[in-house]
């Protein structure tokens, strides 16, 4: 894995990721986050996930809904790597929550993406509220409900009563206790017993990198 941990080290060069009061400075301020740490998560049954459970590699992101970088990583990066490694079979992508504490939208907008899922709509919500523009005031989030088809009442509902709270609270506790402080922030590697075994990938980091480091673990087999 010598050749793995050299391009994830050469990935911190590559412009990482809003990294504790960063994001709220702008990309001039855009430091380098310590990329290539090897971790382990535990994951559970019902993640909300997109490609096969059984691809080779999964990627877990952890994002926030107010962050910049998360957006661009969402407009830039993710239709590529859909197309090259998730509709191909070899990888799964999953979405974990870390609002950070200085965007005061990104709480409320977790709990919208969690109380969408209950009516089967957490990818669409999700990409409605990383989509480029996308305003994420109460009502603007009801208004998204509305275009996705869903019962308003009962989304409003969902979202007024904080439903959702503690598990955003405990992937946040997660995320940290984990050493990730930023977003967006990626664990990429391979599940054994329902462990992820990977490493950490920091920032909105542009395909090639996600690229190269997917082909590296997919060649080391």
């Amino acid at each position: 894995m010598r050749g793995f941990r050299l391009a994830l080290l050469s990935l911190v060069a590559s412009g990482a990721g809003a990294l504790g009061g960063a994001a709220a400075a702008g990309p001039a301020d855009d430091e380098p986050a310590a990329s290539g740490r090897a971790v382990q998560m535990r994951l559970a049954s019902d993640e909300q996930s997109q490609g096969r459970a059984d691809a080779p590699l999964t990627l877990v992101e952890f994002t926030d809904y107010q962050c910049p970088y998360c957006r661009r990583f969402e407009a830039q990066t993710w239709p590529l790597l859909k197309r090259d490694y998730l509709d191909t079979g070899k990888l799964r992508f999953i979405v974990r929550d870390l609002p950070l504490e200085f965007h005061a939208a990104a709480l409320p907008a977790a709990e919208a993406a969690h109380c969408a899922a209950e009516q089967g709509k957490f990818w669409p919500m999700h990409a409605g509220l990383l989509a480029s523009g996308t305003q994420l005031t109460a009502e603007a989030l009801r208004q998204q409900a509305r275009a996705l088809g869903l019962d308003v009442e009962r989304f409003s509902a969902c979202t007024a009563t904080r439903k959702y709270s503690g598990a955003i609270a405990a992937n946040a506790a997660l995320a940290h206790s984990l050493g990730l402080s930023g977003t967006p922030a990626f664990i990429v590697g391979r599940v054994h017993d329902g462990v992820l075994q990977g490493w950490v990938l920091m920032g909105a980091l542009p395909y090639e990198d996600f690229d190269a480091v997917l082909r590296e673990l997919l060649a080391a087999r």
